[in-house]
C-alpha cells in the first residue's frame, strides 16, 4: 500500500504545455485585392479548443513575396492573439508557413484577385474638337479619365500624373505639359487652344499606361470681310461739313454677322490728284477722320464721321485696312476682272486694302431745308437699336446743302414691328446725320420700306436679315467619356453657328435645366463672349436621362448615362466560436457575382442586427468607404450562447450568420477538509484545466481568513495545480478564496469555507462551493476505500523539503475532498 501511495505521488499527469498545439489561422479581409493590406490571426489550440495563451517565438515567412509579402507583427488588444502584417502584391496563391516552439509548423494558403476596378486604362475626350481659325473661339477642354478592364470609369487609389504632347503645336497649344489625376478622383481636366489652320493630335501617357489621343481640327473657311460705306458721297464745303465712314462684318455670302473679337479698323485718305498726301486723322489736316474704328466683339458695325474744311476742294480716296484674317471691301466698286467681290477674297493670312472709295466736296447753296434724302445701310435683326443710315439734306440739284433752321423729319416704317424709327433731328448748320432704329429680333416675313416725310417725298425699301445669332445651336456634352455613377463630373455648353463651328455667346444668360431623377446641374450665368462654359454636374444614380437645357433662346437637350460595376453582395467575417468577454474581431467586405472581392464605387452603408442583444450587441452601421473595399469592428460578446447576425444593405440581398458564443473561462476544483481541529495544520488544492488539459503557470492569489497561511504555490506546476499549507485557528470558521489568472484568461476567484470543530469530533464531508452551477461535481480517487490525494500532496511537500507544523495525528486519516469548480 505504501509503495502504491508512493508511486501514486509521481504520476505525471499531462498538460497542455507538454502537449504539442495547433495554430488557429483566419485572414482578414477574408478575401484580399492586390496592392492592399491585411493581417493573419494566429492562436493557439489544443485538441481543437482554443487556449488564449501567447505564442512565443513565432516565425513566419511567405513562399511567394511577390504575391503575399509579410510585413511583420502587429499590436492587437487580445493579449493571446498573433496578428501578422501582410501585403497583397498580385493576383495568385501564396503560402504562409507558421512555426513556432511547442506547436505544429504549418501553411496558410492566401489567394489574391484581381483588382477589377484598378485603373487599367486611360480615355481622352476633347470639346470642343473642331474650329474654324476665321470665326471660332481659339480655347478647349480636355479630359483624361481612368477606367478598369472592363472599360468601366475607377477612381485613383494614387495621384496618377498624366504626361501631354501635342503632335503640331502651331496648331493645338497645350496649357501644360502634365496634369494630374488626384487620389479619389477618376478623370483631369486639361485647356488647349488652337493656332493656324491643320490637324493635331492630344497625346496623353502614364506609367503602366497605354497612351492614348484626341484629333482637333482646325479649318480655314472664306475670311469674313469688312464692308466699308462712306455717306453720303458728295459733301457741301461752303463750310466745314461732315460724311460717315461705315464698316460692317459680313460673312462671304454677304450677310451680317457678330464680331467674334474686337476688330480694329485703320482709315486712311488720300488726295485721289496729289500724291503723298495721306491724311491718318492728325487734327491739322484739312481732311481727317477718327481711326480706328472698332468693331466690338458681340456688334456687326462701326462708324465715324469724316471731316472736311471750309474750302477744301476735291476728291479723297477712303481705304479700310483689317487685321489677318478679314479682307476689306467697298460698298460700290467691284475689282477689275472680278465678277464678284466674293470671287477676289484674299487668304486669310493676308490684309486686303479694299478698292478705294472716294468722297467728293462741292460748292452749293448755303442753307435750305427742302428735301432730306436717306442712305441705307443693310440691317441685322439684333432686337437693339442700330444704326440704319446717314441721312443727308440736299437741293432740287442733288447738290449737298446745310439745314437753315432746327427741324425734324419723320421716317415712317411698312411696319413698326420689325423697325421703328424715331423723328430724325437736324440742327441749323447740319448737312448730314446718323439715323438709328429700334429693330426686331427676327427679320420681317415681307420686304420693308421706309417713308421719308420731307419737301420731295421718298419711299425706299431697306432691307432687314435674320441675325446670324438666330442660326447659332446650343450645344451641351459631358466633358469626360464615361461617368461614373454618383460622381461629379463637367457638363460643357457652348454654341455653334451654321457651319456647325463653336462661336461666342452674344448675350448674358442663366440656363434653364429641367430637374430629373439621375443628374443634377449647378446652373451659374453664362457671359457675352464667352466660348465654352464648363458646369458643375453629378450623377444621383445608375441609370440614363435626356438633359433639357434651355440658355435664352437657345434650346438643347443631351443624352447622359452613369455606369458602375456595383457589388453584387455583403460578406462578413468573424471567429468561430465568438469568445464572451472578450475582443472578437469582425470584418465584412463587398463581392460581386462571382464571389470575388471588389471595390465599391461609392460609400456603402451596412446595417448589421442582432437576434440576441443579450448575448451579442452589434454596431448598427458599418460604411465601408470609398476607396476600401473591407471595413473592421471590435465585438464583446456578453454571454456564452447563440444568435444569428442579419447583414441589410440597399442593393444587396439579406444576408443572415448564425453565431456561437462561447466561455473561455478554465475548469477550477478546490479540494480541502470540511472541518478541522483547533490549531491544526492542513492542506487545500486547487486544480485548473480546460476541456481536461491542465493549465500550468496560472498565478494564483491566496486569501485565507481564520487561518495562518505556511506555506502556499503562487504558480500551478505541470499537472494544473497549486497548493496550500495552513494551520487553523482556535474556532470559527476558516475563509479560503484564491484569484486565479494568466495564460490570457480572466481572472476567476474561488470561494472555499472550514469550520473549525473544538469538540475534536471531526467528520468526514464535502464542502461544495462554486461561482458556477454550470458544471457537476467530481468524486475523489481512492484505493481501496482510501483517499490517496492527502498523501501524494505529502510526499509531494516533502519531497520539496516543506516542513509542516502537525497539530494532530489523526490529519490523514480525516481529511475529505471539496469539489469546487467553475468552468
Amino acid at each position: 500500500m505504501i509503495i502504491i501511495i508512493l508511486l501514486a505521488s509521481f504520476v505525471v499527469i499531462r498538460s497542455y504545455a507538454d502537449d504539442v498545439g495547433t495554430f488557429g489561422i483566419r485572414l482578414v479581409p477574408n478575401k484580399m485585392i492586390e496592392n492592399s493590406s491585411g493581417v493573419l490571426e494566429v492562436f493557439a489550440l489544443y485538441n481543437g479548443h482554443i487556449f488564449p495563451t501567447k505564442i512565443k517565438n513565432i516565425a513566419f515567412s511567405s513562399t511567394d513575396s511577390d504575391i503575399v509579402q509579410i510585413e511583420g507583427l502587429e499590436d492587437n488588444d487580445t493579449g493571446f492573439i498573433t496578428h501578422i502584417k501582410i501585403k497583397a502584391n498580385s493576383p495568385g496563391t501564396a503560402n504562409i508557413v507558421i512555426a513556432a516552439p511547442g506547436f505544429t509548423s504549418q501553411q496558410f494558403p492566401i489567394t489574391v484577385y484581381d483588382d477589377e476596378i484598378a485603373p487599367a486604362s486611360l480615355l481622352i475626350k476633347s470639346v470642343p474638337s473642331t474650329f474654324s481659325i476665321n470665326s471660332s473661339p481659339k480655347t478647349g477642354y480636355f479630359t483624361i479619365e481612368l477606367t478598369n478592364k472592363n472599360g468601366l470609369p475607377v477612381d485613383a487609389k494614387t495621384d496618377i500624373p498624366i504626361t501631354l504632347a501635342t503632335t503640331n503645336s502651331k496648331t493645338v497649344n497645350l496649357s501644360t505639359s502634365q496634369i494630374i489625376i488626384k487620389n479619389g478622383q477618376y478623370y483631369a481636366i486639361g485647356q488647349f487652344t488652337v493656332g493656324q489652320t491643320g490637324s493635331a493630335k492630344i497625346f496623353a501617357s502614364a506609367s503602366s499606361f497605354q497612351p492614348v489621343s484626341t484629333t482637333i481640327i482646325v479649318t480655314s473657311s472664306n475670311a469674313p470681310i469688312i464692308q466699308a460705306y462712306v455717306y453720303p458721297a458728295k459733301i457741301n464745303n461752303f463750310a466745314t461739313s461732315n460724311a460717315y465712314v461705315v464698316a460692317q462684318l459680313h460673312d462671304n455670302s454677304g450677310n451680317e454677322i457678330l464680331a467674334k473679337e474686337d476688330i480694329p479698323i485703320s482709315i486712311t485718305i488720300t488726295n485721289s490728284t496729289v500724291t503723298g498726301l495721306v491724311n491718318t486723322s492728325p487734327q491739322d489736316q484739312l481732311i481727317s477722320s477718327n481711326s480706328p474704328l472698332i468693331i466690338k466683339k458681340g456688334d456687326y458695325e462701326a462708324y465715324s464721321p469724316i471731316e472736311v474744311h471750309a474750302g477744301l476742294n476735291g476728291t479723297f480716296n477712303i481705304k479700310l485696312s483689317a487685321p489677318d484674317g478679314y479682307v476689306v471691301s467697298n460698298h460700290t466698286a467691284v475689282p477689275p476682272g472680278c465678277s464678284e467681290i466674293s470671287s477676289c477674297i484674299q487668304p486669310a493670312s493676308t490684309t486686303l486694302l479694299s478698292t478705294p472709295i472716294q468722297l467728293t466736296t462741292v460748292t452749293s447753296q448755303f442753307l435750305d431745308d427742302k428735301s432730306a434724302k436717306l442712305d441705307i445701310l443693310p440691317v441685322l435683326a439684333t432686337g437693339n437699336s442700330e444704326l440704319i443710315g446717314i441721312m443727308h439734306l440736299e437741293d432740287a440739284h442733288g447738290k449737298p446743302i446745310f439745314a437753315s433752321r432746327d427741324f425734324q423729319i419723320e421716317v415712317d416704317s411698312s411696319d413698326s414691328n420689325y423697325l421703328s424709327i424715331k423723328p430724325v433731328s437736324i440742327s441749323k448748320g447740319q448737312g448730314v446725320v446718323p439715323v438709328f432704329g429700334k429693330v426686331g429680333n427676327t427679320a420681317p416675313p415681307s420686304p420693308l420700306s421706309l417713308h421719308i416725310v420731307t419737301y420731295d417725298d421718298t419711299t425706299i425699301p431697306i432691307a432687314i436679315n435674320s441675325s446670324s445669332v438666330n442660326s447659332f445651336k446650343l450645344v451641351s456634352d459631358s466633358l469626360v467619356p464615361k461617368i461614373l455613377s454618383q460622381s461629379e463630373f463637367p457638363l460643357a455648353l457652348y454654341l455653334t453657328d451654321s457651319t456647325t463651328m463653336p462661336t461666342y455667346f452674344p448675350d448674358n444668360y442663366i440656363p434653364t435645366i429641367l430637374p430629373n431623377d439621375y443628374f443634377h446641374i449647378d446652373s451659374k450665368k453664362i457671359s457675352s463672349g464667352d466660348a465654352v462654359d464648363l458646369f458643375n454636374a453629378q450623377s444621383l444614380s445608375d441609370g440614363s436621362t435626356t438633359l433639357n437645357i434651355i440658355a435664352g433662346n437657345f434650346p438643347t437637350s443631351v443624352s447622359l448615362s452613369s455606369v458602375s460595376s456595383a457589388p453584387a453582395k455583403v460578406d462578413l467575417s468573424y471567429p468561430n466560436p465568438l469568445l464572451a468577454n472578450y475582443d472578437n474581431l469582425m470584418e465584412i467586405q463587398v463581392l460581386d457575382s462571382n464571389s470575388s472581392p471588389r471595390y465599391p464605387d461609392t460609400y456603402t452603408n451596412i446595417k448589421l442586427v442582432s437576434s440576441n442583444d443579450s448575448i451579442i450587441q452589434l454596431p448598427s452601421n458599418i460604411t465601408i468607404s470609398k476607396g476600401g473595399y473591407y471595413s473592421t469592428f471590435d465585438i464583446i460578446p456578453k454571454l456564452p450562447g447563440s444568435a444569428t447576425i442579419s447583414v441589410l444593405g440597399n442593393n444587396f440581398p439579406l444576408t443572415t450568420y448564425p453565431v456561437k458564443v462561447e466561455n473561455i473561462a478554465p475548469t477550477l476544483t478546490i479540494n480541502s477538509s470540511s472541518t478541522v481541529l483547533p490549531e491544526e495544520t492542513f492542506l487545500a488544492t486547487i486544480k485548473t484545466e480546460r476541456f481536461g488539459i491542465p493549465l500550468q503557470d496560472m498565478h494564483v492569489d491566496w486569501k485565507v481568513s481564520g487561518a495562518t497561511v505556511q506555506n502556499a504555490d503562487k504558480t500551478t506546476d505541470k499537472d494544473g495545480t497549486a497548493t496550500i499549507a495552513l494551520m487553523s485557528g482556535s474556532s470559527g470558521m476558516i475563509s479560503i478564496s484564491p484569484t486565479i489568472s494568466g495564460q490570457g484568461f480572466n481572472s476567476l476567484e474561488l470561494k472555499d469555507t472550514i469550520k473549525i470543530n473544538s469538540t475534536q469530533n471531526i467528520t468526514n464531508g464535502t464542502n461544495n462551493t462554486s461561482s458556477s452551477s454550470a458544471v457537476p461535481s467530481t468524486k475523489s480517487f481512492k484505493i481501496n476505500g482510501v483517499d490517496p490525494l492527502p498523501f501524494a500532496v505529502v510526499g509531494t511537500i516533502a519531497a520539496g523539503g516543506i516542513l509542516m507544523k502537525k497539530k494532530n495525528v489523526h490529519l490523514f486519516k480525516k481529511i475529505s475532498s471539496v469539489n469546487n469548480i467553475i468552468k
